[in-house]
């Protein structure tokens, strides 16, 4: 897959590069602000705009009221999807705030803003290419980047979530039950971990609420024998056929066990 590049490496292309109407710059802002609103504040991604921006200015008086940052990531849009170099980032800040510093730190939208922009060095989601050295990637406008979902989960823990990806990072993309984290080698099977539905309670629905993250070889071991309390503990048999895996022995203390319970009550 190959991704394309802008810079300055063509002046004739990156004039036109740089060559974006007040007009359309407007038009990005709204689509970034209703992305924002819609899709990422609940996630804290930090918004980049004023609120006092008066709605009946004209398209040049607007783009005055824009700071850098936004300017930033107004130009990666425009290149969505794109490696889009710092200094022509930059360069386009500059056409619009004349002391602006010429290294804008582009890097700082994602790392310190939670936009999802993607740095040196980072795997372009989808791709097997990463980003090169100067560049930046903006990968959307719709989704936070992952570090600002985890910070978010963080703070409300696995009530936060919203799918499985969600709750995986919840817990730290790990297992609930053994504590291995997905995509290692797991030196007991020798086989790259994967994380699946674990079913808390088989007996009820496998909704979100009723679900941890399991790697395939504890799903696969505890099948439907256990009911899993949040942290990935047994707290009762749910199968069970599970006894008849024990020796004789515990079998025959588990039928002395629940007839002196039955009595009991």
């Amino acid at each position: 897959m190959e991704i394309k590049k802008i810079d300055f490496s063509n002046p004739q292309k990156s004039a036109e590069y740089l060559n974006i109407t007040e007009e359309e710059i407007r038009k990005i802002h709204n689509k970034i602000v209703f992305s924002y609103e819609t899709y990422l504040k609940a996630y804290g991604v930090k918004k980049l705009w004023r609120d006092d921006i008066p709605t009946d200015c004209t398209d040049s008086e607007f783009v005055s009221y824009l700071d850098a940052k936004e300017l930033q990531l107004i130009f990666l849009y425009k290149y969505l999807n794109c490696f889009v170099h710092k200094d022509i980032v930059s360069a386009f800040v500059r056409k619009y705030i004349k002391n602006a510093a010429f290294d804008q730190q582009v890097r700082h939208l994602g790392s310190q803003n939670f936009w999802y922009v993607l740095n040196k060095g980072v795997k372009v989601p989808n791709a097997d290419i990463t980003v090169p050295s100067g560049y930046n990637y903006l990968v959307s406008i719709e989704m936070p980047n992952p570090k600002a979902v985890a910070e978010a989960l963080k703070r409300t823990g696995r009530l936060g979530a919203r799918n499985f990806e969600e709750l995986k990072m919840a817990y730290g993309n790990k297992c609930a039950t053994c504590g291995i984290e997905e995509g290692k080698k797991d030196t007991r099977n020798e086989g790259i971990v994967v994380l699946q539905q674990g079913h808390m309670n088989p007996r009820k629905p496998l909704t979100l609420d009723n679900t941890i993250p399991q790697c395939q070889y504890c799903n696969q071991t505890y099948k439907d024998y256990f009911v899993f309390n949040e942290f990935g503990r047994v707290i009762a048999v749910n199968n069970p056929l599970i006894l008849l895996k024990s020796p004789k022995t515990v079998q025959d203390e588990m039928i002395t066990v629940l007839l002196k319970e039955r009595e009991n009550k």
